[in-house]
């Protein structure tokens, strides 16, 4: 039975002179880092053993930066002049993105089989839990120790990771992954955002000294 505070005011439980005793007491926020993202080793050996479809789901969410649902959408019409232009299904955020060499690369190796990227045998759009429970049965092979606590949402951090080890501004990573606010690149960028922003602006400090007038 719920017993929020606006449900027993409409009851009548609490005076009205009392008021809400819940108002003005600030949400608790849960501090989390969300998803790990995957370790080199664990990529490696990912990459050395999946099976072609779990491979290409991979690379997509690696090379894209996307969430998972709006990878198994991705349509070959999407794919044009080296660029992946859609809708986010999440944010209805309407994104153009080139794609890394990377992935054309891998691209032009994966059999056109129907509308989708990512498909069945028969060439038809798979469900998202068809296509986790074969990246599970991929990890379970794995000799990685802890390879089954790391799941596929992880390699969207991955993607957002290495936009700040390449350098970019917190504005270039949210034009590639969509993301809505600098609050949540802190979740998905974690520590190495922070590192890379603190290099950038010591390095900017450095070149001010040495252009000063006797140094």
């Amino acid at each position: 039975m719920r017993s929020d505070p606006d449900l027993c005011n409409r009851a009548g439980f609490l005076k009205k002179e009392h008021g809400n005793p819940a108002k003005g007491i600030p949400l608790f926020k849960q501090q989390s880092e969300g998803w790990e993202p995957w370790p080199d080793d664990l990529r490696a050996e990912f990459e050395r053993i999946a099976t072609p479809r779990a491979r290409l789901v991979y690379e997509l969410c690696i090379g894209t930066g996307q969430r998972i649902g709006d990878v198994l959408k991705i349509r070959w019409g999407h794919l044009k002049d080296g660029a992946y232009d859609f809708t986010q299904g999440k944010t209805d955020k309407e994104l153009w993105i080139p794609l890394t060499d990377r992935l054309k690369a891998y691209l032009a190796t994966v059999d056109k089989k129907g509308l989708t990227v990512v498909t069945d045998a028969a060439g038809r759009p798979v469900r998202y839990r068809t296509v986790a429970d074969e990246m599970r049965k991929v990890k379970a092979n794995m000799q990685h120790p802890d390879a089954a606590k790391y799941v596929t949402h992880g390699l969207r951090k991955n993607a957002t990771i290495e936009l700040y080890h390449a350098g970019c501004s917190d504005e270039m990573v949210k034009a590639v992954t969509g993301h809505s606010s600098v609050e949540m690149l802190r979740k998905y960028g974690g520590k190495v955002r922070q590192r890379e922003l603190a290099s950038r602006a010591q390095e900017a400090r450095n070149r001010m000294e040495q252009n000063k007038p006797g140094t």
